[in-house]
């Protein structure tokens, strides 16, 4: 008979663990789940879909951006209801739509105008950049520009292409104050067949006097108002261009300075392409120098294109800050009269410089460049320049060119002797710049000297000798056994650069050689020489050069 043996019961099974999934689905759905505050997603929004928040162009990137932010605005319902309550949205939009090309066929004003009220009126208060992109190649419609201007309390910059229909559009509402108008750059071109018709100018209450933070005004083609800049306008300008403008209505020399006063804050002031009218009277040099000058002590960069008499007159009564940048480009240049005045200036700024005086960068290079009608004078650096286009002359004693930079040289002898670089581009050597380079006593390198200027000033400066004696400008750099002792001039230069290998042939190689075997026996030797890459150089020229001890540099 069997056994009966007791069993212990089964135990229960255990339960399953959770999965991690299942975990978290019971946790959350244990706790309510949290919202946001709608600051915190406009806050969200903001940062992922509207950063940068400024452009400086428009392009795919920021095409791109307004792409983002319209999806990210539509994430579901709560995102959205946020996302439409925050300007800074509509503030991209409506810069994207004003400054893209917009084809009008497809999308004309009149079908557009509804939308841009709107983007306006849900981006307001934020300010309004138009025209960050540059101009466009179409005049802006004048439709688009009255929109745009009724909102001028609101717009910090502005810039525009018009023609007439939008000009007479825009100066009819530039009488409202613009509060925080920063930048305004104008450019007028005029309708087909019209190009002889006067430079429009810019009303005379600009703004109703009342633009606090205008600090800069940009106008080509179109002009400033009659009368002189209101004291609001010229509290804050700090730049000042007009350009190619014609007609009546330019202002003269005493005009622009009459604009001017008062701009004690302007850094940058260019006036060029006809922007300066020529006075009916020329060489009135007694009327300009019984005249009051215009300072100006924060002008940084002044450049000035037109007649010589017009800029001579500027320059004579305008006093910028001693280390300002200067361009200038003369026309109708004349052996007296306002060259004088030009001059006088432009060399008082390189002399300055020279001396140490200003916080500008020291003068070491200096190019002179210049022909039958035409002379340039620079430093390298844009810092200094000069450019002057001469009246024809028949049958002069001398050439335009040579008596204008006698006077030149002769000016500006502390900027001479602090050269350490030199470029020479002339149509001979006269007198006045052989006695000049005698008072270059650090000039170590002449550069891009081409066949002619070997040609023509090598064997002067080979046969005019200079003394150093007790009134030396540099009498440290010589150490001789007499107070009088024959130096060759330019004593301190080592290095030629020539324009291409032409000049180891003909009449230049000749007076080349003549040059390096005279340094050479003076004890002043020339060490290197520094040609182009392109073209080669003879044996013959080879061998010359390493008797001489003299190497071979190629530069690009």
């Amino acid at each position: 008979m069997p056994v009966a043996v007791p069993v212990r019961p089964p135990r229960p099974p255990k339960p399953l663990a959770l999965s991690l999934k299942q975990r978290k689905t019971a946790v959350l759905s244990v706790q309510p789940a949290p919202v946001l505050p709608n600051a915190a997603l406009a806050f969200i929004f903001c940062t992922a879909a509207l950063d940068p928040p400024t452009v400086s162009y428009i392009g795919p990137s920021f095409q791109a951006t307004q792409s983002q932010a319209t999806i990210l605005s539509h994430v579901n319902s709560q995102w959205r209801s946020v996302s439409l309550t925050i300007p800074e949205l509509w503030h991209h939009l409506l810069l994207f739509d004003l400054d893209s090309d917009v084809n009008e066929v497809e999308r004309p004003i009149y079908a557009r105008k509804p939308w841009l009220k709107e983007l306006f009126r849900r981006s307001d208060p934020l300010p309004i950049d138009i025209g960050i992109a540059g101009y466009s190649y179409l005049p802006r419609d004048p439709v688009l520009v009255g929109l745009e201007l009724e909102h001028l309390h609101r717009i910090r910059t502005y810039r525009a292409l018009l023609d007439e229909r939008g000009w007479e559009t825009l100066s009819s509402c530039l009488d409202e104050p613009a509060a925080i108008l920063e930048s305004l750059s104008l450019a007028f071109r005029p309708a087909m067949g019209r190009t002889s018709a006067p430079a429009p100018q810019l009303p005379r209450d600009l703004f109703n006097g009342h633009c606090p933070r205008l600090t800069k005004i940009s106008l080509r083609g179109c002009l400033p108002s009659p009368s002189d800049f209101s004291s609001a306008v010229r509290a804050n300008l700090t730049s000042l261009t007009v350009s190619q403008v014609s007609g009546p209505g330019v202002p003269t020399a005493d005009r622009w300075l009459a604009h001017l006063s008062g701009m004690l804050r302007l850094e940058h002031l260019l006036l060029e392409g006809g922007a300066i009218a020529v006075s009916g009277r020329r060489n009135s040099q007694t009327r300009v120098a019984s005249s009051e000058a215009v300072v100006l002590p924060s002008l940084r960069s002044l450049s000035l294109e037109g007649d010589v008499e017009a800029i001579g007159i500027l320059l004579h009564r305008l006093q910028p800050s001693v280390d300002a940048r200067i361009s200038i480009s003369c026309s109708g240049v004349r052996r007296e009269g306002g060259i004088d005045h030009v001059l006088s200036a432009f060399c008082e700024r390189m002399e300055n410089a020279a001396m140490g005086i200003g916080a500008g960068p020291p003068v070491s290079f200096m190019a002179i460049k210049g022909g039958e009608s035409k002379l340039e004078v620079s430093d390298g650096t844009h810092s200094r320049h000069l450019s002057l286009s001469f009246c024809r002359e028949d049958n002069p004693p001398t050439p335009m060119w040579e008596t204008v930079l006698s006077k030149f040289l002769g000016t500006v002898p502390f900027t001479i002797a602090s050269l350490t670089a030199m470029e020479i581009q002339l149509p001979s050597a006269p007198p006045s710049l052989i006695r000049s380079l005698s008072g270059a006593c650090q000039l170590e390198r002449l550069v891009n000297l081409s066949t002619t200027m070997l040609r023509q000033m090598l064997p002067p400066l080979q046969k005019y000798q200079m003394t150093m004696g007790m009134g030396s400008p540099c009498p440290d750099l010589f150490h001789t056994g007499s107070l009088l002792s024959p130096l060759p001039v330019l004593p301190a230069l080592h290095t030629l650069h020539v324009s291409s290998s032409d000049v180891f042939s003909g009449p230049s190689w000749a007076a080349l050689q003549g040059y390096l075997r005279w340094r050479a026996l003076g004890w002043r030797a020339v060490r290197v020489i520094q040609v182009p890459m392109s073209g080669g150089i003879e044996d013959e020229v080879v061998n010359v050069m390493r008797k001489l001890n003299i190497s071979f540099i190629y530069v690009e």
